[in-house]
């Protein structure tokens, strides 16, 4: 077997001739990626009582204007069911670490917010996972930024940028 996982895979899908090997590879490459950064980042944010996705609705109210989002605008930023989202906001109001309220020129809309405690909460978390690079933690800065300009090349080509 070969040290690199992906290239076996790859080699192998084009020997069945399989379509598209490369596409393959590729998403292979990209799902793997996802999984070991997942598992690091959910390692850190357990010892927070953090989900990824509690993380990343926090960190998301914590970059907004007065650290307020409508839940709506929170399931389409995250690409999570709106379901999903009040859930966690649930689970995050229980903790004092956000907070809900009806909008106020819109009586259809609910606004989450960050609170004090919230804020802390996600600046530490944020740390914890800064010090590990964020899952990432051997990848120089000049890679993780040619990434990030690839992966928007990517992305403005599936549809994901408008």
């Amino acid at each position: 077997m070969e040290a690199d996982a992906i290239e076996w895979i790859r080699r192998r899908w084009q020997e069945e001739a399989l379509p598209e090997p490369d596409h393959f590879a590729a998403m292979a490459a990209l799902l793997r990626t996802h999984q070991t950064v997942a598992a690091a980042m959910d390692k850190i944010l357990r010892g927070q009582n953090l989900s990824r996705t509690g993380y990343l609705l926090m960190s998301t109210l914590r970059m907004s204007r007065s650290h307020t989002r409508p839940l709506g605008q929170l399931s389409k930023h995250l690409i999570v069911h709106p379901t999903t989202v009040t859930l966690v906001i649930d689970q995050l109001e229980k903790r004092d670490l956000v907070s809900r309220a009806p909008h106020p020129t819109d009586r259809r809309t609910v606004l989450a917010t960050l609170t004090e405690d919230g804020v802390a909460a996600v600046d530490k978390a944020s740390g914890e996972l800064a010090a590990a690079g964020f899952g990432l933690p051997d990848v120089s800065p000049q890679l993780t930024i040619a990434l990030t300009e690839i992966l928007r090349q990517v992305r403005g080509q599936i549809g994901d940028i408008a």
